[in-house]
């Protein structure tokens, strides 16, 4: 069995990660499949004598998930909110909520 890793950018949520394990389930040269949208890589455990990396990136590609380059984690911002550079912001406590604050409103 090979290992094979492919970012996937457009894997960013739970149901891309089962519609791009479903689309690889159906290659019966795929032995196993594990997908993270909050990496947005797939590792495909296959058979290289039935199938190969092309294929599976093609099978990918042909269900709406392109395989690229894996994504930079991005530094923070440069710019600051408008807001940032107004100053201390205070805020209180509005008189009609404190007082109907108690053991009745905790979850």
């Amino acid at each position: 069995m090979e290992e094979l890793t492919l970012a996937v950018p457009g894997m960013w949520a739970d149901h891309h990660v089962l519609a791009v394990r479903d689309l690889l389930r159906e290659d019966d040269a795929v032995a196993s499949t594990t997908a993270s949208a909050l990496e947005r890589v797939v590792r495909v455990e296959y058979d290289a004598s039935r199938t190969d990396p092309q294929r599976i990136t093609a099978r990918l590609a042909e269900g709406g998930y392109a395989c690229g380059e894996p994504e930079q984690a991005e530094g923070p911002p440069t710019d600051k909110p408008a807001w940032l550079t107004a100053g201390v912001r205070v805020t209180t406590t509005n008189a009609v909520d404190l007082a109907m604050s108690g053991d009745h409103r905790k979850y």
